[in-house]
């Protein structure tokens, strides 16, 4: 027969046991874990960069300055944007945008695809510009041609202001 002295001492004895233990904290660090990566994975596929073209004309946009046109449009396709060499022995490409920002002899564009270029100019650079490159502004839109190095910079052949 249980008497109340029994029961007090077997009710404090269940009171003072936790619900949770070492194990318990272990598995949910575990689980969490295991969450955030999977969460991340999710995140870096939905949000992550695309990966890089493998070569000219792969991927999103294209060549360079191209616009994205498709092939047969003026500006588009595999036909455009390669030319004769230039005078350092590099294959002249089109490079066409809005200007950023003219310092000096080096010119910034936003191609249409949102990339910027800098563009190199020299005394053989051949500008066709209302007035000379220092007259070139912000958001005037221009076609370069030149070879570009490694890096992505342009050596500009010629610079034309378009409308």
């Amino acid at each position: 027969m249980l008497t109340a002295s029994t029961l007090d001492t077997e009710l404090a004895a269940a009171a003072s046991r936790r619900w949770w233990n070492r194990w318990t904290i272990v598995f949910g660090l575990a689980l969490l874990l295991v969450g955030g990566f999977v969460a991340g994975v999710e995140v870096q596929k939905a949000y992550g960069e695309t990966p890089a073209a493998a070569g000219p004309g792969g991927g999103p946009g294209g060549y360079r300055g191209q616009g994205g046109f498709p092939e047969g449009f003026p500006g588009g396709g595999a036909q455009t944007g390669q030319g004769a060499p230039s005078a350092s022995g590099q294959s002249a490409e089109a490079t066409t945008g809005t200007v950023k920002l003219v310092d000096g002899t080096t010119v910034y564009i936003e191609t249409a695809s949102g990339e910027v270029v800098t563009v190199r100019t020299d005394g053989d650079t051949s500008v066709s510009v209302p007035g000379k490159l220092k007259d070139l502004k912000a958001g005037d839109k221009v076609s370069v041609e030149g070879g570009a190095d490694a890096e992505g910079t342009v050596t500009a052949s010629t610079v034309t202001k378009t409308e």
